[in-house]
């Protein structure tokens, strides 16, 4: 399925949520929106993981609420050639390897300061699934011979923790701005099909924040 396919689903996911939500305003427990996310890492292996999402969440007692999340990246995997040992041709512009992936999370957190208009805000601490793909790289080293890299990439655990401030335009809709911390654990194994060097990446921490459009019902 291709990413314009999946971004098309959650957007008619939240479409039939929104009309069969129609109404219900005044006793609302649930909340559903779409985000944007992008976050930044250290360049290994990856400097800016941009993506869209939906995002739910259900209203327990005393501010308190579970939510989840569905999320799809693309994002450059930076100079594999480098991670392993190897040189790029520097007349060369610099060869990344593109890679994306699907995280399914859940988490628990709190809202402080519940309105219906106005500017609330709310943590929370989550737990993502993750499957990732990076696709096969070529080309040619400093030294003029070639390098031709695999990734045999593992499924990943993401921790995720999440502040942010929601400003409510009436009962159903509000829009949140939410900065972001996580940490992934990886199992990435790449290969140079030429040399025979590998190199191993186990983790990640990136940074980062979404910008959400909300409708609660």
């Amino acid at each position: 399925m291709s990413r314009i396919q999946i971004v098309r689903k959650l957007a008619g996911l939240l479409a039939i949520v929104l009309i069969s939500g129609t109404g219900y305003a005044e006793d609302s427990k649930f909340e559903i929106g779409l985000r944007a996310n992008v976050l930044l890492g250290d360049g290994v292996p990856a400097n800016d993981i941009l993506g869209l999402g939906v995002i739910g969440r259900y209203r327990l007692n005393n501010g308190w609420f579970i939510g989840a999340g569905l999320d799809t990246y693309d994002y450059d995997f930076e100079r594999p050639w480098k991670i392993i040992g190897l040189r790029q041709d520097p007349d060369v512009a610099t060869i990344d390897a593109a890679a994306d992936n699907t995280v399914l999370s859940g988490s628990l957190g709190r809202l402080y300061n519940e309105t219906d208009h106005g500017f609330d805000w709310f943590w929370t601490l989550g737990l993502g699934f993750s499957s990732a793909n990076v696709d096969d790289v070529a080309g040619p080293t400093e030294t003029g011979g070639t390098f031709d890299m695999t990734f045999d990439v593992g499924n990943e655990i993401h921790l995720m923790a999440t502040l942010g401030s929601s400003y409510n335009f009436s009962e159903n809709w509000s829009t949140s701005f939410t900065a972001r911390v996580e940490h992934h654990f990886m199992d990435v194994l790449i290969t140079d099909r030429v040399s025979g060097n590998t190199a191993k990446i186990d983790s990640q921490s990136p940074l980062g924040a979404y910008l959400s459009l909300n409708y609660r019902f």
